[in-house]
């Protein structure tokens, strides 16, 4: 059986000697029109100083280490929905240095009273009705930007069946019963998640600072599995049936993850090795009346 290469690359540069902000020191008159503009600052950092004043973090700008997107185009309006606003729940998000960043965590759940709505979700390989449907597509999207990014991976599942939106054994997926994605910053500076919906492609970033390489992933098929037929029965009535089997076949494919100075590869790194269940799907057609 021939191995099948799926192969990605990022590049990214370290900005070792930021510029310090310039700094310059101004008089003001004690009648001076700015002296207003003093007394808000003193204001503002006397409510800073007594805890009544919180600020979120500054989101650290820079180059963007590794960015992926999947496309929603097959998907159902409520699972672009919830794809999106997963997306949006995780946007901007800052993991410091040495900090893990968990999806489930960030998201904090998937139910109606998130804003989330039913669709279309796998539990054990049968697609139900249920909220959340689709969050799954924004997990995946974002394991595959931390990876070209370089970011170590604690914790990653795949599905029972592999996705169409992205390629096999690049899937994330997410569950409430302790299914998370969680990877760690292993930079001195902090990282940045963007997360949005471009059109109809959903779009994940890691920004930060970080050394100068390539991140190169590949893919190779260890074997396959051929689905197996369904047995259906036609309804009474029917005389003729005319029986069209269809489905997928199962996989085991293992991803690499190699890191490049140049032209020189400097780490390799086995990320996973996931089976995929077949899937079988029968359709039929019927002509009744006839005996």
């Amino acid at each position: 059986m021939s191995a099948c290469a799926d192969k990605e690359r990022v590049s990214a540069r370290a900005d070792t000697q930021p510029q310090a902000p310039e700094r310059r020191i101004y008089s003001l008159a004690l009648h001076s029109p700015g002296i207003h503009a003093l007394v808000i600052a003193l204001g503002v950092c006397l409510l800073a100083a007594l805890g009544l004043l919180t600020a979120r973090p500054a989101t650290p700008s820079g180059t963007v280490l590794g960015t992926y997107g999947t496309d929603l185009a097959g998907r159902t309006p409520h699972q672009r929905y919830n794809a999106r606003r997963a997306a949006a729940a995780i946007d901007g998000a800052v993991i410091a240095p040495g900090q893990t960043f968990s999806f489930s965590r960030t998201v904090r759940g998937w139910s109606a009273d998130r804003g989330f709505l039913k669709a279309p979700v796998s539990y054990d390989g049968v697609l139900v009705d249920d909220y959340g449907g689709g969050v799954c597509q924004c997990s995946t999207t974002l394991y595959n930007a931390a990876l070209l990014a370089g970011l170590p991976i604690l914790e990653r599942h795949p599905h029972t069946f592999a996705p169409g939106y992205a390629p096999p054994g690049r899937d994330a997926a997410v569950a409430y019963s302790g299914v998370d994605l969680r990877f760690r910053n292993p930079y001195p500076w902090p990282l940045t998640v963007r997360a949005a919906g471009e059109g109809l492609m959903l779009v994940c970033r890691i920004e930060g600072r970080g050394q100068e390489n390539h991140v190169v992933l590949r893919s190779r098929a260890l074997d396959w599995f051929a689905p197996s037929p369904a047995l259906m029965r036609p309804g009474a009535g029917v005389a003729r049936s005319r029986w069209h089997l269809t489905g997928r076949d199962g996989m085991r494919v293992a991803i690499y993850r190699d890191f490049y100075a140049g032209a020189q590869r400097v780490r390799h790194e086995a990320i996973s090795d996931d089976t995929y269940r077949p899937i079988s799907r029968a359709e039929w057609t019927t002509q009744t009346g006839v005996r």
